[in-house]
């Protein structure tokens, strides 16, 4: 692991993936920076140093990064933010920044959805700054967090609704998984990982699969119920997602879906599963009458 002098910079603190990579960088000791909207969200506010600002802001992290020597990246507007990902990338090795740990997402095939298509242009461009340091891309599949988006239909109708077949096998991929990756890279030499892409793709369950690990964690069934494309995409456009983001949810499949072989040696620990990570979110799903 790095040595405890070195000082981490993470952007996206607040974030579901930024909060577990600044859980297990400050159960380590390591020296934190966040640079965030909201200094009152932050967990562990007396553990780090806080830099209130908006991601961005280039002269607030231009003035707060110099004597930083690695960077976390994770934005939430997927789109909208690969240009300023960019720019911050620039200021940050610019300063002397050693590695950047950049959270993506899958490499697919050029332009079939701007959801990831805005993540590859982000990672080609950071490639390619002259005379750069490390830096290292993670490409999460689908968050098995994302069933917290349609609480409603599981807690008020126990109902899981999605477009694939039953028997279909999905991809998934746990928040805390993911998290554990990127400060293990981050508290590692920078040497270790390089200019590493790793692809994470934790558990494999079919949405029959998933409605019976509810109905067993739950006490109650859980039932799938399969709806057209087309109508899970306006559930989620009435939900305030955006069209690319919706169109990505109500129907991206994997022909291919392979769970990464080396997550667990990232992770140091075996995978966080779909059971797992249902059974540590037990009470999102349950009745106000069950809590």
């Amino acid at each position: 692991m790095a040595t405890y002098d070195e000082r981490i910079y993470v952007i996206g603190a607040t974030e579901k993936t930024g909060s577990v990579v600044l859980d297990e960088l400050v159960q380590s000791g390591a020296n934190v920076t966040v640079l965030v909207r909201s200094p009152e969200k932050v967990r562990h506010a007396n553990a780090v140093n806080i830099v209130q600002g908006d991601y961005d802001d280039l002269i607030t992290f231009f003035q707060t990064i110099s004597g930083h020597t690695r960077l976390f990246i994770v934005m939430s507007n997927f789109a909208g933010s690969y240009e300023t990902e960019i720019s911050l990338s620039k200021i940050a090795y610019a300063a002397g920044v050693k590695q950047i740990v950049h959270l993506t997402g899958l490499q697919l095939p050029w332009r079939n959805w701007n959801i990831t298509h805005a993540h590859r242009q982000a990672e080609q461009s950071i490639s390619s700054i002259p005379n750069r340091g490390s830096f290292v891309s993670l490409r999460p599949t689908n968050f098995i967090s994302n069933h917290l988006m349609t609480l409603d239909t599981i807690k008020n109708e126990n109902v899981i609704l999605d477009s694939a077949d039953p028997d279909e096998p999905q991809e998934w991929i746990s928040p805390n998984d993911v998290g554990r990756v990127a400060a293990r890279i981050l508290l590692d030499p920078v040497e270790i990982h390089g200019d590493a892409g790793y692809e994470l793709i934790g558990d494999v369950k079919t949405p029959s699969e998933r409605a019976a690990i509810l109905s067993a964690v739950l006490d109650r069934p859980i039932s799938y119920k399969q709806i057209p494309a087309h109508e899970l995409y306006e559930k989620f456009i009435e939900a305030g997602l955006t069209h690319y983001g919706a169109l990505w949810f109500s129907s991206y499949r994997n022909p291919q879906t392979i769970p990464t072989r080396s997550l667990p040696i990232l992770l140091g620990r075996p995978i966080e599963t779909w059971d797992v990570w249902a059974r540590r979110n037990k009470n999102a799903f349950q009745k106000p009458e069950e809590s």
